[in-house]
């Protein structure tokens, strides 16, 4: 961010005599092997499931995290399951700072009602063990436990931006 037009700006307070601000290096984005990933808060509504997928910053350095990135449903397999990520606007992409040991959030809603298609009588697709979340940017992807079994509606989950916790 400081770039040139920064450095005009150091160099003309210096010649000033006003004391010069500490130009640090941009912080980039993070990178999965920076980030430690839950879900939790689910909470059962009629039909539907809410959670918050929670990245904490277990690196020593900061980083940033900007938008929605995407996620895909994985079986106990490691097979990857039918899913259908929607991004949805609240809260919408915003650039979240994570200091070390800080968090991120992202919300997930998703139904646990058949969809068209789908049997009433027993699961409506397949069971889901894990999220395979990949990061705003494609800055990598990390696994994180799911076990909260099928998700209907072809895999139907909406999801918020990254945002501060």
């Amino acid at each position: 961010m400081w770039g040139t037009t920064g450095m005009a700006v150091a160099v003309a307070l210096a010649a000033l005599g006003s004391p010069v601000p500490e130009i640090s290096p941009l912080e980039g984005p993070c990178a999965a092997s920076a980030l430690i990933g839950s879900i939790g808060g689910l909470d059962p509504g009629a039909g539907q499931r809410q959670a918050t997928l929670r990245v904490r910053n277990v690196s020593s350095g900061a980083c940033t995290l900007d938008g929605f990135g995407t996620l895909h449903l994985v079986a106990a397999d490691g097979s990857r399951n039918p899913t259908v990520d929607v991004h949805v606007g609240d809260p919408g992409p915003t650039l979240v700072r994570l200091a070390p040991g800080a968090t991120a959030g992202k919300r997930l809603r998703w139904s646990v009602m058949p969809g068209p298609g789908e049997p009433v009588d027993g699961p409506c697709g397949p069971p889901s063990a894990a999220l395979r979340v990949t990061l705003p940017g494609g800055a990598g992807q990390e696994v994180v436990p799911f076990a909260f079994g099928s998700v209907c509606s072809g895999g139907r989950i909406e999801t918020s931006a990254y945002f501060p916790v």
